[in-house]
């Protein structure tokens, strides 16, 4: 009869030990949540800096186009060059 009140107990035991790792470990887990959810907000942030500064890089230089696509004369005819390359001669 003891040994079943002592295995009553150990038993008792041994869920109030389950009980307080699941907690343990449950409050363990909310802090990790936090700490990951600060650390995407840090990110977001900066994230947001890092592209508000490229932004702002892009406007200090140049614009892509200051006056729209400029058309340079091209250095070599390009019909000659063709007729060149494939071996005909201008007879017109």
């Amino acid at each position: 009869m003891s040994s079943t009140i002592e295995e009553g107990l150990s038993h008792r035991d041994s869920l109030l030990e389950v009980e307080y790792d699941v907690a343990r470990r449950e409050a363990e887990r909310r802090e990790l949540a936090r700490d990951v959810e600060a650390q995407h907000e840090r990110l977001h942030t900066l994230r947001a800096i890092v592209l508000e500064e490229l932004t702002k890089q892009r406007r200090v230089a140049m614009p892509r186009w200051p006056s729209g696509p400029k058309v340079v004369a091209s250095l070599v005819d390009e019909d000659d060059w063709w007729n060149k390359m494939l071996g005909r001669n201008r007879a017109a």
